[in-house]
C-alpha cells in the first residue's frame, strides 16, 4: 500500500487517492453549507430554532439575544469563508484533499476544546442540540478516518 504526501509537490486537480474520501467530502461539504448558511442568514443564527438554546429574557429593555445572534452570524460568516476554500479545493485542486480533511479534523478538535472550556449547563438548552459534544465527537472520528483514507494511493488499473 502506497501513501500520498499530505503536502503534494504540485497542487493540481489530479487526486490519486481512494474515491471514498472524495465522495465523503462532497457529503461533508453539503453539511457544512447547511450549517454555515443557517448560522449566517437565519434570524436567530440557528441557535434557538436548531440548536435549541433557550431565549434569554430582556433586561432593562436590552435584549441579550440580539448580541448572541450577531455572534452566531459572525461565526456563520467565518464558516462560509472556509466553505468557499473547500469548494475551490474540490473544483480545482483535488490533490489537496488530504489537507482539506486535516482542516476539518482541526475544526472538530477545536470545537471539542471550546465545548470543554465553555461547558454550558443543561439549563441553557431546551433539548439536545445537534453539533453538541456527541455529534462533534462522531464527526471528529469521521474526518480522521477520511483524512487517513485520503492518504492511501489507489491502485492503478
Amino acid at each position: 500500500m502506497k501513501f500520498l504526501p499530505i503536502f503534494p509537490d504540485e497542487a493540481n486537480n489530479n487526486y490519486r487517492g481512494i474515491g471514498l474520501a472524495l465522495w465523503f467530502f462532497y457529503l461533508y461539504l453539503a453539511l457544512i453549507a447547511f450549517r454555515s448558511f443557517t448560522h449566517m442568514f437565519a434570524q436567530d443564527a440557528g441557535l434557538n430554532s436548531i440548536a435549541s438554546i433557550i431565549i434569554f429574557p430582556a433586561i432593562n429593555d436590552l435584549d441579550p439575544n440580539s448580541v448572541i445572534y450577531a455572534m452566531g452570524s459572525l461565526w456563520g460568516g467565518s464558516q462560509i469563508v472556509v466553505f468557499v476554500f473547500l469548494v475551490i479545493i474540490l473544483l480545482k485542486y483535488k490533490s489537496l484533499l488530504s489537507i482539506a480533511w486535516l482542516i476539518l479534523v482541526a475544526d472538530n478538535i477545536l470545537r471539542i476544546i471550546t465545548m470543554m472550556m465553555h461547558n454550558l449547563e443543561p439549563v441553557y438548552f431546551s433539548s439536545t442540540a445537534p453539533g453538541g459534544f456527541v455529534g462533534t465527537s462522531i464527526m471528529l472520528n469521521v474526518t480522521l478516518i477520511m483524512f487517513f483514507i485520503s492518504l492511501i494511493e489507489r491502485k492503478q488499473r
